[in-house]
């Protein structure tokens, strides 16, 4: 793709450049001449211009800091997520969502809300005796990696065993409207930051947070300001529709730090933890 947009670019800065003097050699008013250039260049750039004037102005407002956790969980047992962004998970994420997150240890239950309006509630059965034990050495071999004791290669062999097992557990799922689904420990919601309509068109600004519905307590909280992608670097190679405003702006979940998913090491980096299969 990059050759494609060198191309591309390439070919726009030369039609830009011989209508530039198209206009300069048989208009003779400077001013014309100015505007015709200020055009020419604003064309494929003005959005970035307007992107980051909003993203300056509602980025930066409050809550700040944009991320707080009051407490890690270790093992929060059953999550409901909910998706008020994008109108629930479908299936496809669903399924990612129980391939990354649901080890029957840690998460024993997942609840998600689908684009049906239904709560999807998900728990293994039939979990073999030795898959814990093999999760228990994963976990030593984990911290160890963090530490800088070892490397990857014992884990990784025994990740691929855990995976092979994973496929031979039993996934039920059960249906529910929101009023009648079962109890769970921990609520996680995204839900979209209402701007104007044309700054949507430039940024979007999203918030999660992390209840202990035992307490009704806030435990976390994080709002990602994201934009559109630029006129000059479209998207060809994914499905997103936004990227993260700042390079600064950490793209991790917030849910993933919160109940441990990921932990940063001593040098400041992120690195998984045993609870990613």
């Amino acid at each position: 793709m990059g050759i494609i947009l060198i191309f591309f670019w390439g070919l726009y800065i030369a039609v830009a450049v011989g209508i530039y003097f198209l206009v300069k050699r048989f208009i003779l008013n400077k001013w014309i001449d100015r505007i015709v250039l200020v055009f020419l260049i604003l064309l494929p750039t003005y959005d970035i211009i307007i992107t980051n004037v909003l993203g300056a102005y509602y980025c930066n407002a409050d809550p700040n800091p944009k991320t707080f956790i009051k407490k890690k969980v270790e093992y929060p047992e059953s999550i409901y997520w909910e998706d008020n962004v994008y109108q629930g998970f479908n299936e496809e994420n669903r399924k990612r969502m129980i391939s990354n997150y649901l080890d029957g240890i840690h998460l024993k239950k997942m609840a998600l809300n689908g684009e049906d309006g239904k709560i999807y509630v998900y728990h293994y059965e039939n979990i073999p005796q030795e898959y814990y034990g093999l999760k228990k050495e994963y976990a030593v071999q984990t911290k160890k990696i963090i530490k800088g004791e070892s490397n990857w290669s014992t884990a990784t062999k025994l990740r691929t065993k855990i995976e092979k097992i994973v496929k031979t557990f039993t996934l039920k799922e059960e249906v529910y409207d929101k009023s009648s689904m079962p109890t769970i420990n921990y609520t996680v919601t995204f839900n979209e930051i209402k701007i104007p309509k044309i700054a949507q068109k430039f940024i979007n600004i999203n918030d999660s947070k992390i209840i202990d519905n035992n307490s009704t307590e806030l435990i976390g909280y994080n709002r990602q300001c994201l934009r559109s992608w630029y006129n000059i670097m479209p998207n060809f190679s994914t499905n997103s529709l936004y990227v993260p405003m700042y390079e600064n702006n950490d793209n991790i979940l917030l849910y993933e730090l919160l109940f441990e998913y990921v932990r940063y090491g001593d040098d400041g980096k992120l690195t998984l933890t045993d609870k990613h299969l």
